[in-house]
């Protein structure tokens, strides 16, 4: 019976594991690995803790932005502090248009495709579709964060 029940635990667990974050996308896979300094004197410190609704974009082509030796995804990479107060990262890169060249840009909660229209919720850390013709959310990253206010992003 405890052997059931260890067995019943460890399948619910993995089924839980293979439904976490990030799933699959019509955005090619581009290796994401970079850290943000988030402490009060970090250069990151605007998607401190309580900081709601802030993002950053972070992309090879505004190098002030980077850490050294990081790599920033498909078309670059949002960072948002959302609703729920926890960091979520996405691809800017429009899943209609899936062109590494057309990048989502900042409209608020919100990142709208230049091409085509489609806008995409971040403020709720999802990047769902809020208007098409895009039907597929953004791609989505990794953010761990330890105790001393740095965050990996990551794939």
């Amino acid at each position: 019976m405890k052997l059931r029940f260890i067995l019943i635990t460890c399948f619910i667990f993995l089924l839980n594991g293979c439904m976490l974050e990030p799933e699959n996308s019509n955005i090619p896979n581009t290796r994401v690995s970079f850290y943000l300094d988030i402490s009060i004197s970090g250069v990151d410190n605007h998607l401190a803790d309580g900081l709601l609704g802030n993002s950053t974009i972070y992309t090879k082509s505004d190098p002030s932005q980077l850490s050294p030796n990081g790599s920033y995804g498909y078309s670059g990479v949002v960072v948002v502090r959302a609703y729920d107060n926890n960091l979520y990262a996405f691809d800017i890169c429009c899943t209609y248009e899936a062109n590494r060249d057309i990048a989502l840009v900042d409209d608020g909660f919100f990142l709208k495709c230049p091409k085509c229209g489609s806008s995409f919720e971040i403020g709720n850390g999802t990047g769902l579709v809020n208007k098409g013709p895009a039907t597929q959310r953004l791609k989505k990253y990794y953010t761990t964060q330890n105790s001393s206010q740095k965050v990996r992003i990551y794939n």
